[in-house]
């Protein structure tokens, strides 16, 4: 079971996890998954994908010109209740429509007692991970960090 002492979603990142939805087909579909992937310059990097259930996010996506393949594109955007743990801001109003921020339990190793938050800044605005406890350090622009105790964590590919 989450529990905020697992991860903390900010008011900020529900708010534009639900403005982002609600461009879509089926905004009670749409959530956030936040992942630990191996790479970046120290050791692990934070992904954030705004997938929906249905897999509306695909269709847009297939409609797009770049050719660009990515493998990030073939989440199809299942939720499993084995290996995904789902969490929701503490204060959302929409209680029959939640922002929605879901993680892997593997990754929530690396991200436990994490806050999840949406940054604006002058130059750039982003979902953010801040206050990881995981981290030992992390790179100046925030999206990778070296994991405390590594060997005890090693990644995992």
């Amino acid at each position: 079971n989450a529990t905020n002492s697992d991860l903390i979603i900010t008011k900020s990142c529900a708010n534009r996890i639900k403005q982002l939805a609600s461009s879509r087909p089926n905004p009670s579909a749409v959530y956030l998954r936040v992942f630990v992937d191996a790479g970046g310059c120290s050791g692990f990097q934070y992904k954030f994908l705004l997938l929906a259930e249905d897999g509306s996010h695909l269709q847009k996506r297939n409609h797009s010109n770049s050719g660009d393949t990515d493998e990030e594109e073939e989440e199809d955007g299942t939720i499993d209740p084995e290996e995904d743990v789902v969490f929701t801001h503490p204060d959302d109003s929409d209680s029959e429509n939640p922002a929605r921020v879901v993680i892997d339990v593997t990754s929530l190793d690396l991200l436990r007692g994490s806050t999840i938050d949406y940054v604006q800044e002058m130059i750039r605005s982003s979902f953010a991970v801040v206050g990881n406890p995981q981290s030992e350090s992390a790179c100046g622009c925030g999206s990778s960090f070296a994991v405390k105790n590594f060997e005890a964590n090693p990644a995992l590919d």
